[in-house]
């Protein structure tokens, strides 16, 4: 299918919201300012989940579902604008305009999956593949979680307290990262390496099991209070048993396609790799909902290494790998600007969370440590900076590749 304009501008707004992720992580790690506030820890969060990663998944749901037209480009830009803004009023701790624009923000992903349904309801839905499937129960996820965190925005800005019961906090992130991310990440891999076209019974199956896994957490969170103490521990449980049984599923049906791409160029290597940070995530975040049920509402016993690397494999190993792979793949038949940097960009980056996620894991956060006193701060610099040149790099072939997309043909 042609690459829509949609998505070329999807892109390249996802990645200049993505150069402050980076540069906020790189200044958080090293500390070189002193410790961030947390304000703009929020921002560097979110900058990096609705600016990069859900502006990315847009690029590739215009891109699979065929958004085209200078209305879904239009579209794009106002979807970025509002990203952006829901950004800045993170930044600004003015609670007030979280409430605004988050609410805008939530009308921006209610749309662009509505486009997804709309586009599979006149495909029908007995004839979508499972890379369509898979991004539209993805979306669906995105929705429910975005309400809540919405609804939790909202609260803060009319001045109420936080509730106890329900976990509103508990059930936002159970859906964006227990059910949204790996459902869409799903899809997106297969097809890429596999392409599309295919609906196999193992592919239905993957796809209830991941859709099933985040629901059944976000609402186990959610009724935490209102559940008997067998189903608050028994539920999220069972939700993670269902979305380590979906993860499995998908390396089995699109592992033989990743061994076989080349592992030395090419941007279906990104791709390739975000399979297996699929599994890892997915096995790092069953432990880090074991620590949540055993620490019983005390959040001092769950490790903050083991949350961070949940984010870091989730975020930046796979839907990373994923976004900058589709995007080599979108300009791969034109000029490549800097070719030397692919190799440094893959390798960087995966080296990178790697090392990071181990110091994670072994020595801790490193939060407030002196400039450089920490391990963390030699390792997240390698994917920080990556990272940083993948923006750059990325942007001008996007840019360029239009350009000579629009360039006459010579006499």
């Amino acid at each position: 299918m042609a690459r829509p304009l949609a998505t070329d501008r999807a892109f390249q707004y996802g990645l200049i919201i993505f150069s402050l992720t980076a540069l906020l992580g790189l200044a958080n790690a090293t500390q070189l300012f002193g410790s961030l506030d947390r304000n703009t820890l929020l921002t560097h969060l979110h900058s990096g989940t609705l600016g990069w990663i859900t502006m990315g998944v847009i690029g590739l749901a215009a891109w699979m579902f065929g958004a085209s037209g200078s209305t879904a480009a239009r579209n794009v830009m106002l979807s970025a604008l509002a990203t952006a803004a829901y950004v800045l009023a993170f930044w600004s701790g003015n609670f007030q305009a979280r409430a605004v624009f988050g609410t805008i923000e939530l009308v921006v992903i209610v749309y662009w999956w509505w486009f997804t349904v709309s586009s599979g309801m006149r495909e029908g839905f007995g004839r979508l593949d499972i890379p369509k499937l898979s991004v539209i129960f993805g979306l669906t996820t995105l929705v429910i979680g975005s309400t809540i965190g919405v609804i939790v925005q909202i609260i803060l800005g009319t001045g109420n307290a936080m509730p106890t019961s329900p976990d509103l906090v508990g059930a936002h992130a159970a859906a964006q990262v227990g059910g949204y991310l790996i459902l869409v990440a799903a899809g997106a891999i297969e097809w890429q390496l596999a392409g599309g076209g295919k609906r196999t019974v193992a592919g239905l199956v993957q796809v209830a099991l991941l859709f099933l896994g985040g629901l059944i957490l976000s609402v186990s969170q959610l009724l935490a209070a209102q559940l008997p103490a067998t189903a608050q521990q028994a539920l999220p449980g069972i939700a993670t048993l269902l979305t380590l049984a979906g993860a499995v599923v998908v390396v089995v049906r699109v592992g033989r396609s990743a061994l076989a791409v080349s592992w030395t160029s090419g941007g279906l290597r990104h791709l390739a790799v975000a399979t297996g940070y699929l599994l890892f995530g997915v096995v790092l975040f069953a432990l880090l909902v074991q620590q949540f049920i055993a620490a019983q509402g005390d959040p001092s016993k769950v490790s903050i290494g083991l949350l961070h690397s949940v984010d870091h494999v989730y975020f930046v190993g796979l839907m990373t790998n994923i976004i900058f792979g589709a995007i080599l793949v979108a300009s791969g038949d034109r000029p490549r600007l800097w070719p030397w940097a692919d190799n440094v960009i893959f390798w960087g980056l995966n080296i990178g969370v790697l090392s990071f996620v181990a110091v994670l894991l072994t020595q801790g956060s490193g939060e407030g440590a002196k400039p450089f006193a920490s391990a963390v701060a030699y390792t997240a610099p390698i994917m920080g900076l990556s990272a940083l040149l993948g923006i750059v790099t990325f942007s001008m072939r996007l840019m360029e590749s239009r350009q000579t997309m629009r360039a006459p043909a010579p006499a």
